[in-house]
C-alpha cells in the first residue's frame, strides 16, 4: 500500500507539472490578484483531480472506457470553454486597463478553475493509463486512500505555481506589468482551447 501511495502522490505531482492552460490559469490569477485568490484557485485544481481520482480508482474501469467514447465531443465541449474563459479574461484585463475595478473575492477563483480542470479531456486518458497500474482490488478503502494521495501530490505543485505568480507580482510592480501577464496567460489558454478545438475535428 505505501508503495501505491507513494506512486499515487508522484502521478498527482506530474499531473500537476504539466505546463498546461490550468498550470497558466493559476500563474495568471496569483499575479493579477495576489497570493490567496491564487491559492483558492490552486485548490480548485487538485480538487478537480481528488474527484476524478476517487472516481476512476473506484470504478474506473466501469467509467473511463464509456467516457473514451465519447472523447470527440468532451474535447470539442472542454476547448470551446478554454476559449470562452480565455476570451473572458482578456476580457477582463481590457476593462482593467480603463478604471480600476475590484478584482474577484479571493475564494470566487476556487469554483471556476476546479470547473475548468474538470472538463479537461487529457486527464481522463492520463487516469485511464494510470488506473491499471495500481492494486486496487475493488477496495473503497484503498481508493480513497490512493486518492487522496494524488490530491496531496497535485496540491503541492498548485500551491507552488500560486507563490511564484505572487513572486512575480511582487517582482514586477505596478499594474502595466500585471496585465500584461494576465494578458499572457489568457493567450496562453485560448492557444490550448484552440489546438484542442482544430484537433477535435
Amino acid at each position: 500500500m505505501s508503495g501505491a501511495f507513494l506512486k499515487s502522490v508522484a502521478f498527482g505531482f506530474a499531473i500537476a507539472a504539466s505546463i498546461g492552460p490550468i498550470a497558466l490559469l493559476i500563474i495568471s490569477t496569483a499575479v493579477s490578484h495576489g497570493l490567496r485568490p491564487g491559492c483558492y484557485a490552486a485548490f480548485g485544481a487538485a480538487l478537480a483531480d481528488l474527484f476524478y481520482a476517487l472516481l476512476a480508482f473506484s470504478a474506473g474501469a466501469l467509467i473511463l472506457p464509456r467516457l473514451a467514447t465519447h472523447a470527440t465531443a468532451i474535447r470539442t465541449a472542454a476547448a470551446l470553454i478554454l476559449i470562452g474563459f480565455a476570451i473572458y479574461m482578456m476580457f477582463r484585463s481590457a476593462v482593467a486597463q480603463g478604471g480600476n475595478p475590484a478584482g474577484p473575492r479571493a475564494a470566487g477563483m476556487l469554483l471556476p478553475t476546479f470547473l475548468l480542470t474538470l472538463v479537461n479531456p487529457v486527464i481522463l486518458v492520463i487516469f485511464a493509463g494510470f488506473v491499471p497500474q495500481l492494486p486496487l482490488a475493488g477496495s473503497l478503502t484503498t481508493a480513497a486512500g490512493l486518492a487522496f494521495g494524488l490530491f496531496f501530490g497535485s496540491l503541492s505543485v498548485q500551491l507552488a505555481l500560486a507563490v511564484t505568480g505572487s513572486h512575480l507580482r511582487a517582482a514586477l510592480p505596478g499594474r502595466g506589468w500585471r496585465r500584461r501577464i494576465s494578458l499572457a496567460g489568457a493567450a496562453g489558454i485560448l492557444a490550448f482551447g484552440l489546438i484542442g478545438l482544430f484537433s477535435s475535428t
